[in-house]
């Protein structure tokens, strides 16, 4: 399993690199979350994913820079690198994981286990996520639908996009949905909307109004907050 880089090759020779920090792994998984593993993502993005000031994210993001775990470029945004996106991808599948085992066998709700896994995921050792991945039987998504990289540190493809951009008349099944807003959760526990239900969009309202939706025989307004937080996939 990965191990937390010792040497990085930069403008000043091959360098001792210290640990890497529990802040810097969690700015490698907001940058990983926030699409950074596939294209140059702006700091904003970043910082609101990771839920810090930009200010602060830039700082990380410099420091990361300098480790070789992320290429950035000030205006453009930040992107990982392949090692910066390995580590990122270890944090995920902890995270992932662990979220999975709270939910399954110690009987948490789903809103109630990222902050949980933001604690956990940097003291587990490797042979503690074998142990919990063979438990829930190596699952490919977390409770929130999110795919889970494989014990290999290969990602998975996530083709779904955000139920915001779907057009009206357009039948779409629930992937995945954010984890990052306990009341969001909540309320799409309360009207059904979660991974693997089936949606009917109905109707796009006017001048950035909500989204209507039906959910087997009942319909529902989504403002943009949970619409953009929820995943979807074509119906088949």
């Amino acid at each position: 399993m990965a191990q937390t880089p010792s040497h990085y090759s930069g403008q000043a020779g091959l360098l001792a690199a210290p640990k890497l920090t529990e802040s810097d792994q969690d700015h490698l998984r907001a940058i990983y979350d926030a699409g950074g593993a596939r294209a140059q993502i702006a700091m904003g993005r970043v910082a609101e994913v990771a839920g810090n000031s930009p200010a602060s994210v830039t700082v990380a993001v410099k420091r990361l820079h300098a480790r070789g775990l992320v290429d950035y470029v000030r205006y453009k945004g930040v992107r990982l690198t392949p090692e910066g996106e390995r580590l990122a991808l270890e944090m995920v599948r902890h995270h992932r994981l662990i979220e999975r085992f709270l939910v399954e066998f110690l009987g948490y709700d789903w809103n109630d286990v990222h902050e949980e896994a933001d604690r956990l995921e940097h003291a587990i050792s490797e042979e503690l996520e074998r142990r919990i991945a063979a438990r829930v039987s190596d699952p490919t998504t977390d409770p929130h639908g999110d795919p889970i990289p494989t014990e290999a540190l290969e990602a998975v493809d996530d083709a779904s996009v955000t139920l915001t951009t779907t057009a009206a008349g357009q039948r779409v099944t629930v992937a995945r949905v954010s984890d990052r807003d306990r009341e969001i959760l909540a309320y799409l526990t309360e009207i059904g909307l979660v991974p693997g239900v089936r949606v009917h969009v109905r109707e796009h309202l006017p001048f950035d109004g909500p989204l209507e939706i039906c959910i087997g025989d009942r319909i529902h307004h989504l403002g943009r907050p949970v619409s953009d937080r929820v995943f979807v996939l074509p119906a088949e």
